[in-house]
């Protein structure tokens, strides 16, 4: 598709009409592009990450923030298995205290010093022993939660104002229920999240910037305890699905407006090849199949070219007369040859347009240089002349 051509007008060697068609099925593509276009807009103002993910190895996974919330007085006891033999971690367990402003509610905390890492060869699980202390009675039913959190993004003291979305995503994520009487394993595996930070550039395929987020996901087994004096007791068992492995859920646009260049640079192409199709490619093939095989186009514009071009043919050498004008002189004959050629290599192969510029360009230097010559000319003749009057 050629918008110039539509501003120098059409050519004389096609009916009025076909320049009339051109310009509706361009006027139809253009459209069709600007919807397209805005639809690009749309998807990538609305475009909504995807997640890849990934599997990383590591040297170690460190022990979730566990937090224990009941109706009933309780105490937590924790131990690390290392091999077969048990270290205390009584230093790293809040006792459960009374929550303020609530009636019967009662929270303990395990944070896990950083050194408590789970890895081949050492920490293979924690096992925490929660006894109640008061009993349990019948007009008051037992209630007992516990929450898990990543060590290194810890949400429990977070205020509802200061959650992002997606932080409300895994404040609940790891939270169950417990009754007395059982024995719970508790299996986790590490996620970090990478988000893209919000930016303006991210619409334009400009790489972003990523903020981390570490979570657990995990699942929970129980089993009954055996005896029948443990009914006012919990054991609670930590241990990681892997020691040595960490999912990455990394964030990753797949709508931006580089990438809608591209697309809309496709679409462009595939209406330059209708267009082409209809009514020619280029210049050097510059029918198509509206000037070939519609019926009333495609007689119109051989009437029109008949018209316009009679004098196409080439020059034969071996027999200079020509039948379409055997009455012309030899040189009326070229003069009418190659006004016909000229007339139809500017309409369908060369663009003289840029050729004419220059032709204007040199007639005006041309003519500004002999005005300025001519008036050199008569400043000399002036001197002369006065020169002789003086002597």
């Amino acid at each position: 598709m050629n918008f110039s051509e539509f501003f120098r007008g059409y050519r004389r060697s096609e009916p009025t009409i076909l320049y009339g068609l051109k310009l509706f099925i361009m006027i139809i593509l253009m459209i069709c592009l600007t919807g397209y276009l805005a639809v690009i807009i749309i998807d990538v103002m609305q475009d909504s990450p995807i997640i890849r993910t990934s599997f990383v190895s590591v040297d170690a996974v460190h022990a979730p923030n566990l937090y224990f919330l009941s109706n009933y007085v309780f105490n937590v006891s924790c131990l690390g298995n290392y091999q077969e033999s048990f270290v205390d971690f009584s230093t790293d367990i809040t006792q459960p205290e009374k929550l303020l402003g609530i009636v019967d509610a009662y929270m303990g905390k395990y944070i896990p010093s950083n050194d408590i890492l789970f890895k081949k060869g050492s920490l293979t699980h924690i096992l925490c022993d929660i006894f109640i202390k008061e009993n349990i009675q019948p007009d008051k039913l037992f209630h007992m939660d516990v929450r898990a959190f990543d060590s290194k993004y810890d949400l429990y003291d977070k205020k509802i104002d200061e959650l992002s979305p997606n932080d409300d995503s895994i404040l609940n994520l790891n939270l169950y229920q417990m009754i007395p009487g059982q024995t719970y394993e508790f299996i986790y595996f590490r996620v970090i999240r990478e988000l893209i930070k919000p930016s303006w550039m991210n619409d334009f395929g400009v790489p972003p910037t990523y903020e981390q987020q570490p979570i657990i996901s995990s699942n929970i087994l129980s089993n009954p305890r055996m005896k029948e004096d443990d009914n006012n007791s919990m054991v609670f068992i930590v241990r990681p699905k892997y020691e040595n492995i960490v999912q990455v859920d990394k964030e990753i646009r797949t709508q931006t407006y580089l990438g809608g260049m591209g697309l809309i640079g496709g679409a462009w192409g595939l209406a330059v090849a209708l267009y082409g199709i209809l009514f020619g490619a280029d210049t050097l093939r510059p029918w198509g199949l509206v000037q070939l095989y519609c019926c009333g186009f495609s007689r119109a514009t051989q009437k029109k070219l008949k018209t316009t071009l009679p004098v196409v043919p080439f020059f034969d050498s071996s027999n200079p007369d020509n039948k379409h004008y055997p009455a012309l002189p030899l040189a009326k004959k070229n003069e009418l040859r190659i006004d016909g050629l000229e007339l139809f290599l500017q309409e369908y192969v060369v663009d003289v347009s840029y050729l004419d510029k220059i032709r204007n360009l040199n007639i005006n230097d041309q003519i500004v240089v002999g005005s300025d010559t001519n008036s050199t000319n008569s400043t000399s003749n002036t001197t002369v002349v006065t020169t002789s009057s003086q002597q």
